[in-house]
């Protein structure tokens, strides 16, 4: 009898061990992927307040998000079958094995740009003053094994190069692609408060055999601030990435004009904003279908292919007629795009006052 029990102890004992190392093997042990799969899909109202009285509104702008996180797998085995999942390789996220904490950073200031793109484009479009102070280029990451690793720090601001002022990091960026490989240059830069001049070569930024792109090797941003009235807040907590930056205008100028200028409808979308209105592509935007089709939006606004290349309309359309839902994609070029077909948009009946709650997906989100 005793050794009945003991045989039949060791045997549960085992099958633990089992299961647990099989639960280890599919969702601990890592592997060279990141698994992408829908975010949310979510009200820009709740994240933007223009100064003055709210508009009285039925319908909802909604931005949506990708959700990504380290891969395992499970998920590898997930996204042969299910078109939730997407394996991205951990190289494309994450170029030069970069920590993910500064990837989530770059993205969240990449999203704060996008959001200055956002209220510039706006105003413009409805032809109200905004003053945007450049300031310089922001280092804001340094590339190892070229010139500016000895030279540069991640911080420094870039006023000058070979004294001519530089504003913008496209600046910057077009002076030195029409300099040489191997040529020197010269830089002011302010560090801690204090003026610097620094002198390096330019190397080879180029990835192809056989080409050349001269550089110093960092990662610029354009240091801005941008003034308005009435005042813009945006809070958009820890979502990163620059495609929200067609919703955020959008919401800014329903704001501003005080009108209810989705007409009852959910209106979802995705893109990014120049400050002159154009509309540029992203990444993931067959995930964000998804999420927004969750959400039962009536239209969702999509980077249109202008070039070749794109790809954003294409796989919206593909990925909106696979799940078979009745949301329409709606591909625009520009601002200016968007705005005339809402106009056309007749009232909605019965438009109902739904929102989604803000939440953040883990460990990394970007729109």
């Amino acid at each position: 009898m005793k050794y009945a029990r003991a045989r039949q102890a060791r045997f549960w004992i085992v099958l633990a061990l089992i299961l647990g190392l099989l639960l280890y093997i599919l969702f601990i042990v890592p592997v060279p992927y990141y698994i992408v799969k829908p975010g949310s899909a979510m009200k820009v109202a709740s994240m933007i307040r223009v100064d003055g009285p709210e508009p009285k509104e039925k319908g909802t702008f909604l931005m949506t998000t990708v959700s990504m996180g380290k891969g395992n797998l499970f998920g590898m085995m997930a996204s042969k079958v299910n078109p939730r999942y997407e394996l991205l390789p951990k190289e494309k996220v994450l170029p030069d094995k970069e920590d993910p904490e500064i990837y989530q950073r770059r993205q969240e200031k990449v999203m704060q740009l996008s959001q200055d793109d956002a209220v510039i484009a706006a105003f413009r479009e409805l032809g109200r003053p905004v003053q945007v102070n450049y300031a310089g280029v922001r280092v804001f990451r340094v590339l190892k094994g070229f010139p500016a690793a000895d030279v540069l720090q991640q911080g420094d601001l870039i006023k000058k190069v070979d004294g001519k002022t530089v504003t913008r990091s496209e600046d910057l960026i077009a002076y030195l692609n029409g300099k040489d490989v191997g040529e020197g240059v010269r830089l002011q830069i302010q560090r801690k408060g204090k003026l610097q001049q620094k002198t390096l070569k330019l190397g080879n930024l180029a990835t192809a055999k056989g080409k050349k792109q001269p550089g110093v090797g960092i990662e610029p941003i354009t240091e801005r601030t941008v003034k308005t009235d009435p005042h813009v807040r945006i809070e958009a907590d820890d979502i990163g990435g620059p495609s929200a930056g067609l919703m955020f205008a959008l919401e800014i100028i329903k704001q501003l004009k005080k009108t209810d200028l989705a007409h009852g409808y959910r209106i979802a979308g995705t893109g990014t904003i120049t400050p002159t209105g154009k509309v540029g592509q992203i990444g993931g935007v067959e995930h964000k279908v998804m999420a927004a089709d969750r959400e039962d939006a009536d239209f969702f606004f999509v980077p249109a292919d202008t070039r070749p290349g794109d790809s954003n309309e294409q796989k919206a359309k593909q990925r909106a007629k696979e799940i078979g839902t009745d949301m329409k994609v709606v591909p625009v070029k520009t601002l200016t795009d968007a705005l005339t077909f809402l106009e056309k948009l007749p009232l909605k009946k019965n438009a109902d006052h739904r929102g989604s709650a803000l939440t953040v997906s883990h460990p990394l989100a970007y729109n």
